[in-house]
């Protein structure tokens, strides 16, 4: 299907319209950050803690007198690429995994989806938080975790692509010709698994960005003074009926976000659905 094709079904989908703009949107601010932050988001003003929205802090300030509107401008950086950075990992890996494992036959494909299906029966965000509390507390490794727990999501997809396609007559066709299984299996059988991934991938974002931002909440994502939208929660949630803003404006920022990232991945679904004319 060409992309001309994605585009024109894309237009005609609203809510995937939508979705596009809020993840262009936070793209953009995620890239000019510095440049439109009003403010430094770790200048600390002590004498205006927890101050209310005003013409000069149009977020407020934070329970160290931060800016908001600055933390949640770079916050959009780090969420994003966290969000961003769990997908690619957890895709790349549980992708060759899953099509492996849907290729060849015997013990090892065997093995890699028995622990595919052992990681599947953990609740993801409570294996997350496991894995996170032996490396230790960190954007990074929260990264780590959340893609870990999802690697068996794509192994699964694409070892299913894979059984179904290992023996159709054009992979009989160039394995005849002498191509090796390596090649086969990269460029005939996971092209046509990339539609699932990409939907899955664009979802998945969502999921990740949630995860990470739930890690943060509870102290085991992003460290202070980072700006991250999960532990900007974190830090005002003792304060939420007298300073609403300090766990609203974050909050809302994560809503809008995987909104986004929902809506344009259903209408991706959809888009790139053979079925649909």
């Amino acid at each position: 299907m060409s992309l001309k094709m994605i585009w024109l079904r894309l237009k005609k989908d609203k809510g995937a319209l939508l979705g596009m703009f809020l993840v262009f949107l936070t793209v953009i601010v995620a890239v000019l950050a510095p440049v439109l932050a009003p403010y430094d988001p770790e200048v600390q003003s002590l004498m205006e803690r927890r101050a209310h929205p005003s013409l000069q802090h149009p977020f407020g300030q934070d329970i160290y007198g931060r800016d908001m509107l600055s933390r949640i401008i770079y916050g959009a950086r780090t969420t994003l690429i966290a969000g961003v950075l769990c997908v690619l990992m957890s895709g790349i890996i549980g992708s060759f995994l899953g099509l492996y494992a849907g290729y060849y036959e015997g013990f090892v494909s065997s093995l890699i989806m028995r622990v595919m299906d052992l990681m599947m029966s953990f609740p993801v965000f409570l294996l997350a938080i496991l894995i996170v509390s032996v490396l230790g507390p960190g954007l990074v490794n929260a990264v780590i975790a959340v893609a870990i727990t999802t690697i068996p999501s794509y192994a699964r997809v694409v070892r299913s692509s894979a059984l179904a396609l290992k023996n159709a007559p054009y992979v009989e066709a160039a394995r005849a010709m002498g191509a090796k299984n390596g090649r086969i299996m990269l460029q005939h059988i996971l092209p046509n698994a990339s539609a699932s991934i990409i939907v899955m991938s664009t979802t998945g974002v969502a999921s990740a960005i949630i995860s990470t931002s739930a890690l943060g909440f509870i102290g085991l994502g992003a460290q202070p003074p980072t700006a991250e939208w999960g532990l900007m929660l974190n830090e005002g949630r003792s304060f939420i009926t007298s300073d609403p803003h300090l766990c609203m404006i974050p909050g809302l920022a994560i809503v809008l976000l995987v909104l986004g990232f929902n809506l344009f991945g259903d209408g991706l679904r959809d888009a790139l659905d053979p079925r649909l004319k």
